[in-house]
């Protein structure tokens, strides 16, 4: 490429800038071609024919916004300039659209555009250093000096730039030898804003509405979280949704169970139907179900958005349900089409869910074998209704890195996973970490020993919540069994359970026997966190426990559920001796810091303490 100046001479400055948006606020829609054998609108460089260059542009009529102080003469000059600077090989289309309060979408010529500093004084309202030359016959205005660089050095990927209010650019330009902040190229801000976070972007977007386009550059929204929750988020929601719906790569769907939140759901999900380059599609529900479905907002219109993202999307990598009980009842309709288009990319699969009656619900038998063509899955969450030794011998890939189940109900026929299956997996997935959850499992609960846990499992978590029971048989086994595993126990139940309401830690068959908490702590070496939420337990064993497990990050008792068998003042040696270990800011958590639910389980939703739980296992 060659560079272009019209008088002859050195090229003297420029400022670089993309094709949209041209004007701000400004309605406006521009088809430009640039090619060799358009006619309308010719100009003849030097005396070499070869060089003539010659554009075409049409435009729909537009009208300027108010309190703007220049004519439309001066804005046809200044496209009509920055038209010309398309090189005369670029032989594609360009589309500038442009809508009052909304960023632009990111559709760009390969192309760049360079702009001399006489067509930027044009925009500013300057006066001309040299008067401008008329053609009557093509009704185009020359300029006679300006200069224009097509670089070959630069960037041919256009980035979305904003070309500031006109008013604003007056105001800030007057001084040529000051400071204009707003005049900073595009090009330079956005390298700049590419080394901030997100919240130092967000400050900086306050110095001006130049910047302020900036912070809204797709390469910043490559990964959004819609939270809502509130009539402000869902706004804010649908903005995203609508700016970034083609850009936007990892999406995370935070909303609550009622049907204005679903609703606005599945309007973001509709916008990301046609993104191609989405990787991460993540349902974070607060509730395990839809409060009420409606003909317009339920299961089946959810799961008909999922399907469609799943097709257009070039390479997911992860997806999760959400944990909500509709969308898992018959998981062929999801894995058939994750199988036949991601399964060489996909990594992450939460097919897990929450029921909302453990004791009554209706699932589909899987076909395991699909499994195998997940080459690449090293996370993946599914009910224990579905796991038996096929599941896990099709989990073959070796990259498997944690493995979550759901156990709901019990009712004896469910096959389960042999101890030989599960010896033959870890050997195959060294690394892999299992996570065990028990959720409303009443019956479940009972036969954890006998039926569901085995030696050869690489059990890492076990959380138990709200099955109104202890097996105590189950915990002495965790430190038999998971010595070198083990490392996070959770036990949560309501205080007035009704199936036990003693709710004792301690088995009362064999009063004197060691606690297995204790134990625990003692043998599991890797064990850095323990919950215990609804069961009475004596304030010596938590010392116990501390004194055994010096690196425990996270312990958590209910001051309520604590058995004081000393004196006053042993007990505050004995807290302060915690607090040695623990740290200064540890406490037994008061009734205040509780959930309602576990307070009193009439009064409030397990759900809320829940779902979070379980939505962290798949992150």
């Amino acid at each position: 490429r060659s560079n272009i100046s019209a008088s002859g001479g050195p090229i003297k400055r420029r400022l670089r800038m993309s094709t949209s948006p041209l004007f701000d606020h400004l309605s406006t829609y521009a088809t430009i071609s640039a090619c060799n054998n358009h006619i309308p609108w010719s100009r003849k460089l030097g005396d070499k024919s070869e060089q003539n260059k010659r554009i075409t542009y049409t435009t729909q009529p537009f009208s300027l916004p108010p309190q703007r102080n220049f004519e439309a003469p001066a804005i046809r000059e200044f496209l009509s300039t920055a038209l010309y600077c398309c090189s005369s090989s670029c032989r594609e289309e360009i589309k500038v659209s442009e809508r009052r309060g909304l960023a632009p979408r990111e559709t760009y010529s390969p192309s760049c555009l360079f702009v001399s500093g006489r067509a930027l004084d044009m925009v500013r309202g300057e006066n001309e250093e040299e008067p401008l030359r008329e053609n009557d016959d093509n009704n185009n205005r020359l300029i006679t000096n300006n200069v224009v660089e097509d670089d070959a050095t630069t960037t041919t990927t256009t980035t979305m730039s904003s070309l500031k209010s006109c008013t604003d650019v007056a105001t800030t330009a007057a001084q040529d030898n000051g400071t204009c902040w707003d005049s900073l190229p595009s090009v330079i801000l956005l390298e700049i804003f590419s080394y901030l976070p997100h919240e130092s972007r967000i400050q900086a977007s306050q110095v001006c509405r130049h910047w302020r386009y900036g912070l809204f550059h797709p390469s910043f929204w490559k990964k959004i979280t819609f939270t809502l929750k509130d009539n402000d988020s869902i706004v804010w929601s649908r903005c995203l949704s609508s700016w970034f719906q083609f850009s936007v790569q990892e999406v995370t769907i935070r909303c609550e169970s009622a049907n204005n939140f679903v609703r606005e759901a599945l309007f973001v999900l509709k916008k990301l139907s046609s993104n191609k380059q989405l990787r991460k599609l993540l349902l974070e529900p607060t509730s395990c179900m839809f409060e009420y479905p409606t003909q317009d907002v339920n299961g089946k219109k959810l799961l008909e958005q999922l399907l469609t993202i799943i097709e257009t999307s070039n390479s997911l990598e992860a997806l999760s349900l959400g944990c909500i009980e509709e969308l898992t009842e018959d998981l062929t309709y999801i894995l058939e089409p994750l199988k036949n288009k991601h399964s060489n990319h996909l990594t992450h699969l939460s097919l897990a869910s929450v029921k909302d009656d453990p004791d009554r619900y209706d699932f589909l038998e899987l076909e395991c074998s699909m499994f195998r063509s997940f080459s690449k899955l090293t996370i993946l969450t599914i009910d224990y209704d579905h796991l038996s030794d096929e599941l896990l011998q099709a989990l073959n890939s070796g990259l498997m890195e944690r493995l979550v189940i759901h156990v709901h109900g019990w009712n004896g026929e469910y096959i389960g996973a042999s101890n030989n299956a599960w010896m033959a997996f870890t050997e195959k997935n060294p690394n892999c970490e299992l996570r065990l959850n028990l959720i409303h499992s009443y019956n479940a609960v009972r036969v954890l020993d006998s039926e569901i846990l085995q030696p050869a499992m690489p059990l890492t978590h076990l959380k138990v919540l709200f099955c109104e029971s202890v097996n105590f048989m189950a915990l002495n086994q965790l430190s038999h069994w998971y010595p070198n595993t083990l490392q996070s126990l959770i036990w949560i139940d309501s205080f007035n359970s009704r199936k036990n309401p003693v709710n004792q830690m301690y088995d009362a068959d064999d009063i004197d026997g060691p606690d297995p908490l204790v134990i625990a702590a003692w043998q599991c070496k890797n064990l850095s966190e323990i919950v215990l939420i609804g069961k009475k337990y004596c304030l010596h064993n938590l010392l116990a426990i501390v004194r055994l497990r010096h690196n425990m990050e996270k312990l958590e008792f209910a001051e309520s559920d604590i058995v004081y068998e000393e004196s006053a003042s042993d007990r505050e040696a004995i807290i302060d001796e915690v607090k040695d270990v623990m740290g200064k800011q540890w406490k037994l958590l008061s009734d205040k810091e509780l959930p309602k639910v576990v307070i009193n389980p009439l009064n409030g939703d397990s759900r809320e303490v829940i779902m979070p739980m379980v939505l962290r296992d798949q992150k």
